[in-house]
């Protein structure tokens, strides 16, 4: 699943979003010593972050020891180490200049724990319009229509938000590349591969897929 990850992300699907990413990281954190990126996966996204800001050295981190090997490859300012960041982050208190969350768990207390006094926190959301072509047909998980208030709730004792924007643009993928889609999500733990793949099969060769995103800067707040 992780080559496939890699493929997908490879192929450009989701470079809307990595482009809103780096756009963000080069306005807030520019002169980043040190970018981290829990729950990384492939570290897709970290490295197209450290392709714009030369300086900035990066730690991938995740669960999967198959997708941190991955994402140690993925820059050559890049190290990787395998973590449950619901356990800790493996990193000393206040050394991270830029920490990225994108589509992962988000441990508010141990990003503030790690982050600079004058770091920044970037995260990414799906919303209630991501993949919803698909929802349907192929029985994925609904989007929480509250998530993006669980999230501001869970950040906000920590965190003060800068900046907020949507991104959202259009795939046209075809039923191997849906199936590498789903398989990146949390869909992919509740239906049978076998039953998923016979759902795939039922839909028209080339679908058009909304890719519809969330995306905060946050500050760590000063005085806690």
């Amino acid at each position: 699943m992780v080559g496939a990850r890699a493929e997908f992300l490879g192929a450009g699907h989701y470079l809307p979003l990595a482009n809103v990413l780096v756009e963000l990281a080069k306005n807030y954190a520019a002169g980043a010593r040190l970018v981290m990126e829990g729950g990384a996966g492939t570290g897709y996204y970290i490295a197209s972050v450290l392709d714009a800001l030369p300086t900035s050295l990066g730690l991938a981190i995740d669960l999967s020891k198959y997708a941190a090997r991955r994402a140690a490859k993925a820059h050559r300012r890049l190290n990787a180490a395998v973590a449950d960041v619901w356990e800790g982050l493996p990193v000393k208190d206040h050394c991270i200049d830029l920490a990225l969350n994108v589509f992962a768990p988000r441990p508010a207390h141990e990003l503030f724990r790690t982050l600079r006094s004058n770091g920044k926190l970037i995260t990414a959301i799906p919303t209630y319009q991501h993949m919803a072509e698909l929802r349907d047909s192929l029985g994925l998980l609904e989007v929480d229509r509250n998530k993006e208030l669980r999230v501001a709730r869970a950040l906000d004792p920590f965190f003060t938000q800068l900046e907020r924007r949507f991104c959202r643009w259009n795939m046209k993928l075809n039923h191997q590349q849906i199936g590498y889609l789903v398989g990146m999500g949390p869909s992919a733990r509740h239906i049978d591969p076998a039953t998923l793949a016979g759902r795939i099969e039922l839909l028209p060769p080339t679908v058009s897929v909304t890719g519809a995103v969330e995306v905060r800067v946050y500050a760590r707040r000063q005085g806690i």
